[in-house]
Parts: structure tokens; C-alpha cells; sequence
């Protein structure tokens, strides 16, 4: 792998991470029971699969900051980054599906927060006209 040109603290934590996935392939295999065994190997597989989506759509956006900042061609942008155009179009179209994705999630996110403060404030309403009317009764 090309680490040059990668800041410290990615590498970092990019060791940090191949660490974890030693310790994971050690307590996979220390398992004394196969099932169990198989199911954290299942887990771990699906772990790396949603790293490494995650990683690629990461990848995609950088591949779109440099290609919006420095207003470049699609052409300049694949040699740029070393990949071909068509290569370059496709991180660039994955980078607006994920920013698309993102701004929908915070907007459902921020839905469902209003929600549950909403829902709060109504039990706490409710809590409070309950012990209103407790208080009334007793008087």
C-alpha cells in the first residue's frame, strides 16, 4: 500500500485498526466452540464489508473536494488521482449519492429528534396534569 503522502495521524489510527483486526483473528480462532467461532468470523466479515463501504464512499468524497476546490476537469482530476475518467466520473457520482444519503439521514435524524423531545415534553405534561389532578383530589 502507497502511504506516502498519508498524514500521521491516519496511519495512525490505520495501524490501530490492523491491530483490532489481529486481536479479532486471534479470539476467532482461541474460541473453543466452532459455533461461536463461526458467528464472530460472521460478524467480522460483516464488520470489514460496512468498513469497507464506508471507506470507499470516504474515498469518493476526498476524490469530489479535490474536483469542486480546484475546479478541474474530470480528465485532470483522473490523472490526478490515478485512475481513469470514467473512474473519476464514477467517484464523483458516488460522492453525490453519498452526500444526498448523508443530508437525507441528518434530516430524518433531526425528524426524529424533535420527535422524542416532543414526546418528552408530553410525558412530562402529562406527568404533571396527573399529579395536578392527585393534588386536587386529596384537597
Amino acid at each position: 500500500m502507497a502511504r506516502e503522502g498519508v498524514s500521521e495521524a491516519v496511519l495512525t489510527a490505520l495501524a490501530d485498526l490492523e491491530r483490532a483486526f489481529g486481536a479479532a483473528l486471534m479470539a476467532i480462532d482461541a474460541d473453543t466452540d466452532r459455533n461461536r467461532a463461526y458467528n464472530g468470523a460472521t460478524e467480522l466479515v460483516e464488520t470489514l464489508r460496512g468498513l469497507f463501504e464506508a471507506s470507499g464512499h470516504q474515498r469518493a468524497l476526498s476524490a469530489a473536494r479535490i474536483f469542486e476546490q480546484e475546479e478541474m476537469s474530470l480528465a485532470s482530476l483522473a490523472d490526478r488521482i490515478g485512475v481513469s475518467k470514467a473512474r473519476a466520473a464514477q467517484l464523483i457520482r458516488t460522492a453525490k449519492d453519498t452526500k444526498a444519503r448523508n443530508e437525507r439521514d441528518e434530516r430524518i435524524s433531526m425528524g426524529l429528534t424533535k420527535v422524542a423531545i416532543s414526546a418528552a415534553q408530553a410525558s412530562r405534561l402529562a406527568t404533571k396534569q396527573a399529579e395536578d389532578s392527585d393534588t386536587r383530589d386529596k384537597t
